[in-house]
């Protein structure tokens, strides 16, 4: 929505509006309008036959002055010439639903309006009465929409049966492009409506509204407007038929797809035409003001064992966790244990480890390998950065009494990389064969969560559509792996029940894993959130577990930042603490830390690992070697303008060792 301008002083009418509480007038009560057939509300907006506004409100805000409450806004016209306008507006509040009328004929036009409760929302133009254009929410998604787009893109098969040329041939005279996923940029997707073509045998939606497509899909050609999932103000069409169509049917197609299309679902079958429009999100222009927060009746707050007894049966249970809140941890330790007393068999899935991962995952829980090997194999620190003691007491209670462990994650890159590409057109044919085939990005709410957490990344979705594509893609990706790996053990381990250790955006019950789960395997599936004082949405969850703050115990540092060395092996150091024990010991920038007392260090993540077994107070001997400084004469000088010494050059740095003893 644009931003106005600073208010000139002139430029502005500001209306106080006092109004005595009314309801909506008669014959305009939500449930008694009888509102414009939806046929010609697509007609008006796709094909207009006079000038329609543009309205936007902007700058909503409230006020509490002197036991009332002020609510001010601004309409904007956005057309080139503002139309003279009696605009209906309802305005909700948590007990009533007032009316009233604002007046426009300027390009902006400020309102206040003084009430006696705290409103939540007002709706502008709620019938849809006024000649102005359908905002977004509005508008069903059509292929009249889809038609009127700037930018449109037909997804077609690599390989597309001969039996389709002519529909082909019909989207090239529509001036649609028809390309494979894998030939359009990222951005295009972002920015297009889309078209997906796809048959029985391969169909290019499965990695954006995953499976079923249709609900008649038994009809030989299925269509279904729907949004992008990618940038809901386009439109996403999905377009089913046979390899092989009927020639009658597939001409049914062609002659209702070459026609001003007021539909958003075509059936056809036997030369039958089936069609029809969605209902809109919601009529007017909606502008959300308060909401209130959200609350939980005293009485109603159980005991820890009442609760889990309630879940003695539930096969799935998340714990959403913040990854750096040790709380959390000890919540799902405590609820690891409660299920494993109620039924011995009871898995741990695990997002902090990659799949990869999962054969020595196996072998520590088998007692095959120690702590440190375990760390190394399973390069734990550089696939998850987290202090690994937050995760220490599950997994050892997990080894203790034999429960597998199961690694959730996709490898370490693959996410980043199609956050960075902006989709999964630039993954190899051997990255791609990694990823679950069905994905879904268009689970309601998805986009919305998504896009307020891509904000707090300093991004905007509306300014950097292809980066969010990127972003939005990268996230279902990794709650889609998930799902399939609990799916595949639930499967194949009918007895067991599970608990999922994952962050709390990927327990999210409306649209992170446990929908998609669902899709999967029909399972029963409970959602528990640790809450302390931050917002926690009710439907993101089935129990709110009220935790009190917790710190693990002060860990051992050096105080000094390091990366892998480059010729040697071992931690160089990169950094100090100004008043770190590394620094007073009189460790140096440039030095590599190859030994804690007896403990070889051969990089980072040695040294992390290292660290784990170390306590504050502790005495130690780190052993450093230092780069020798060696002076070069005149002759060398000389030498290197003539670049002469390429021999030299390759000559390995020379180090001493050092050894320094600091208390940890």
């Amino acid at each position: 929505m644009p931003k106005p301008q600073r208010r000139p002083a002139a430029a502005w009418l500001l209306f106080l509006l006092l109004f005595s509480l009314a309801w909506p007038t008669a014959g305009r009560a939500a449930d008694e309008h009888q509102q414009a057939p939806w046929q010609e509300l697509l007609q008006r907006e796709f094909y207009p036959s006079y000038e329609l506004a543009r309205l936007a409100v902007t700058e909503a805000r409230l006020q509490e002055t002197k036991g009332r409450v002020e609510l001010h806004f601004t309409l904007v016209q956005q057309q080139d010439t503002p139309l003279p306008l009696d605009i209906p507006m309802l305005v909700s509040t948590p007990r009533q639903v007032y009316s009233t009328t604002l007046t426009s004929q300027r390009k902006k036009t400020a309102f206040t309006l003084e009430l006696n409760d705290r409103p939540t929302e007002i709706r502008l133009d709620p019938y849809q009465e006024l000649p102005r254009h359908l905002s977004p929410n509005e508008l069903p998604p059509s292929w009249a929409g889809f038609l009127a787009a700037e930018q449109r893109l037909a997804i077609i098969p690599a390989e597309t049966p001969a039996a389709w040329e002519p529909l082909l041939d019909l989207l090239a005279r529509l001036d649609i492009d028809a390309l494979p996923l894998e030939q359009i940029e990222p951005a295009a997707l972002a920015t297009s409506s889309l078209l997906f073509v796809g048959s029985e045998q391969e169909n290019p939606a499965r990695g954006f509204f995953a499976a079923p497509l249709h609900p008649g899909s038994n009809h030989p050609i299925t269509l279904e407007a729907r949004e992008n999932p990618i940038n809901p103000e386009q439109t996403g069409i999905l377009l089913s038929l046979h390899s092989q169509p009927a020639a009658a049917d597939l001409e049914t197609l062609l002659t209702t797809l070459d026609s001003p299309g007021l539909f958003s679902q075509l059936k056809i079958a036997d030369n039958t035409l089936e069609q029809q429009i969605k209902a809109p999100h919601q009529q007017g222009i909606l502008v959300r003001l308060d909401q209130p927060p959200d609350g939980i009746a005293a009485p109603a707050r159980r005991s820890f064992h009442e609760i889990m007894a309630e879940l003695a049966d539930t096969r799935v249970i998340y714990v959403g966790e913040v990854h750096s809140r040790y709380e959390d941890h000890l919540l799902q330790l405590r609820v690891l244990r409660a299920m494993h007393q109620q039924h011995p068999k009871v898995a741990v899935a695990m997002e902090m480890f990659p799949a990869a991962t999962q054969p020595v995952l196996d072998a520590y829980v088998a007692g095959e390998l120690d702590e440190p090997e375990f760390l190394r194999q399973s390069d734990y620190f550089t696939n998850w950065s987290f202090d690994y003691r937050l995760y220490r007491e599950i997994i050892d209670f997990a080894r203790h009494h034999g429960l597998p462990i199961i690694a959730l994650n996709l490898e370490r890159g693959l996410t980043s990389k199609v956050y960075r590409e902006g989709g999964t057109t630039a993954l190899s044919p051997e990255e791609l064969a990694q990823l679950p085939a069905d994905r879904d990005l268009a689970l309601p709410g998805f986009q919305q969560r998504i896009g307020a957490a891509f904000t707090m990344h300093d991004s905007d979705p509306e300014t950097d559509p292809a980066g969010f594509s990127g972003f939005l893609q990268a996230q279902s990706i990794w709650d889609e792996q998930m799902a399939h790996r609990m799916a595949k053990f639930l499967q194949e381990n009918p007895e067991y029940r599970l608990l999922a250790v994952v962050g709390q955006g990927h327990s999210d019950k409306r649209n992170a894993i446990p929908p998609r789960l669902a899709r999967r395997l029909a399972v029963e599936q409970k959602v528990i959130l640790p809450v302390r004082e931050q917002t926690a949405s009710a439907p993101a969850a089935d129990y709110f577990f009220f935790v009190p703050s917790q710190s693990l115990p002060d860990q051992a540092l050096l105080g000094v930042r390091v990366r892998d060395g480059e010729e040697e092996s071992g931690a160089l150091v990169v950094g100090l603490s100004p008043r770190g024990k590394a620094r007073a010991a009189g460790i140096m920038e440039g030095d590599l830390i190859v030994a804690i007392d007896d403990w070889e260090i051969t990089g980072t993540n040695e040294l992390r690992i290292a660290m784990l077994y170390q306590q504050p107070g502790q005495t130690v001997k780190v052993r450093v070697l230092r780069p020798i400084d060696t002076e070069r004469d005149e002759e060398t000088e000389e030498l290197e303008e003539l670049e002469e010494l390429e021999e030299l050059e390759e000559t390995p740095k020379s180090f001493e060792t050092q050894e320094f003893t600091l208390e940890l």
